[in-house]
């Protein structure tokens, strides 16, 4: 869960940055690639942690974190300059972190 809340602040801090220098509310470019590429790091990330059972009040919060703050955060970084190949990783990266919404405890194996 503690990587959940830091992939969450650390793309709060890249939407905010963006905001601040674009000062223009755009919305996410493909937001296709973004949307496939998120639930892609979502199931990975499921399946790292060892498939926890899935509740109805975890899900919601795994898909706000996971997908649209997600897409949002990686079409910021490649408005701010990075490369294009930042955004897909940003996705399936913060797509698994989300995961672990889904825990109870900590990790298994930390």
């Amino acid at each position: 869960m503690l990587i959940a809340l830091t992939a969450l602040l650390a793309q709060f801090a890249v939407i905010l940055t963006h905001r601040r220098v674009d000062k223009v509310r755009t919305r996410p470019d493909p937001p296709v690639l973004y949307t496939g590429l998120c639930l892609l790091g979502i199931a990975a990330g499921w399946l790292g942690i060892g498939r926890p059972e899935i509740t109805w009040s975890s899900s919601v919060l795994v898909l706000l974190s996971g997908l649209l703050i997600t897409a949002e955060a990686a079409d910021a970084t490649v408005k701010l300059g990075a490369p294009r190949w930042t955004a897909n990783a940003v996705c399936l990266l913060c797509g698994a972190a989300s995961a672990t919404w889904l825990l109870s405890g900590p990790l298994p194996y930390l």
